[in-house]
């Protein structure tokens, strides 16, 4: 069985020269991404601290969006045969059980997923191995339906950012695929951006970026304005950040961040700073942190973490504080999390035992617990779930 984790370094090494896999998957033999999780593994009370029940197939590179009824939309992602899928699954926390839902009406991966003010859910672009998506498809929970629209732009597009605006309209930047419909080109990064208007369902083209940039990380600043951080370019990592007015169309520098990094993460704070932390950068996966200040347009350092990760995630809990999740570094996937006191520029370890996971999915639950779903270890693409309570994440040494 070939290994996953080598897979990624190569993958790493190969976009320090631009030359991003994004669909690349190793493949598992007789293993396919449609095999459903045996009923019995479906467990039919609520998950215990730690435990969940399991998807029902296994996946990395989806989305994992909470709908106003609390319940989780799980979509698209990588399966174990190396192709994306069009299957979605819903959890419902209540019960910790999983149900089939409507099947998308394209396979993605790398995709993003965004829920809009009406309840309804927008994912956008993605990749199935190598063919990138231009198109998007809106959910519809009531109703357990996608619908289709219309090409978001020229590009074909995965590994791109998107943000919801303040007005209810939803920001797509950057990211890797093709300038335009010709796929004979080679892919590259994007500086484009275009804008979803869930009231007319028209997309517009937006000013685009000063840098072209994929894997980075996009927040929606205090002001509405959206900080894009980061990412890796056409030769290698990106230091430089900068910033779009939705008001006024148009861009900004938002300074330079210490360290080129990419498939890190951006957490905006109670304070107004954005805590970036992690991602990959000069052949080696990060420990530090960062915080931009948007008041003065500066970065500074942040303490480091005390493991350096990357494929990672990042959550924002109701504390204020943000703990970071999982990841992998160049000896394997990482079973730890951490957490971080912006108050003190603290971090300290979390009290709860992961599996061992990157390229996952972290979801904030009501009833303030937080699940992890699906990714990589070293060996297998997972169907595995976490659920922990959030008093024992924060639980004091």
């Amino acid at each position: 069985m070939t290994s996953i984790l080598k897979t990624f370094q190569r993958r790493a090494a190969l976009l320090c020269t631009a030359a991003l896999c994004l669909a690349a998957a190793p493949s598992f033999g007789a293993a396919t991404a449609a095999a459903v999780a045996p009923a019995a593994a479906i467990a039919a009370s609520a998950a215990r601290n730690g435990e969940a029940a399991p998807m029902l197939i296994a996946r990395q590179g989806h989305t994992a969006t909470v709908l106003r009824d609390g319940t989780v939309l799980v979509a698209g992602g990588i399966g174990r045969d190396g192709a994306a899928t069009t299957h979605t699954e819903i959890y419902d926390p209540k019960t910790n059980k999983w149900t089939e839902s409507e099947t998308m009406t394209v396979a993605r991966s790398q995709h993003t997923a965004t829920l809009l003010a009406n309840g309804n859910v927008l994912v956008t672009g993605g990749v199935d191995r190598t063919t990138f998506r231009n198109n998007a498809e809106v959910y519809d929970p009531a109703a357990n339906t996608w619908f289709a629209l219309g090409p978001m732009s020229e590009a074909l597009r995965a590994a791109h950012t998107a943000t919801l605006l303040r007005d209810g309209r939803v920001f797509i930047a950057g990211g890797h695929g093709y300038p335009d419909d010709d796929e004979y080109e080679d892919t590259m990064a994007l500086a484009t951006a275009v804008i979803y208007d869930p009231q007319s369902q028209t997309w517009t083209k937006a000013a685009p970026m000063r840098t072209a940039r994929q894997l980075h990380a996009a927040t929606l600043l205090a002001n509405g304005k959206v900080l894009l951080s980061a990412g890796a370019g056409e030769f290698g990592g990106l230091s430089d950040s900068e910033i779009y007015d939705p008001a006024s169309n148009s861009w900004t520098p938002g300074g330079v961040l210490r360290e080129q990094r990419w498939s890190h993460t951006a957490s905006l704070l109670p304070n107004g700073k954005v805590l970036v932390t992690g991602g990959f950068g000069s052949n080696r996966s990060l420990a530090s942190a960062e915080l931009y200040d948007a008041a003065q347009q500066h970065w500074s350092p942040a303490a480091s973490m005390a493991a350096a990760r990357h494929l990672h995630t990042a959550t924002l809990l109701p504390s204020g504080r943000v703990l970071a999740e999982g990841g992998v570094i160049a000896s394997g996937a990482l079973p730890t999390a951490e957490l971080y006191d912006y108050a003190a520029d603290r971090w300290t370890p979390a009290k709860v035992a992961l599996r061992k996971r990157f390229s996952h999915s972290a979801t904030l639950l009501p009833g303030e617990r937080l699940m992890l779903l699906g990714g990589l270890d070293a060996n297998d693409i997972l169907s595995s779930a976490e659920v922990f309570s959030l008093k024992a994440v924060e639980a004091a040494p």
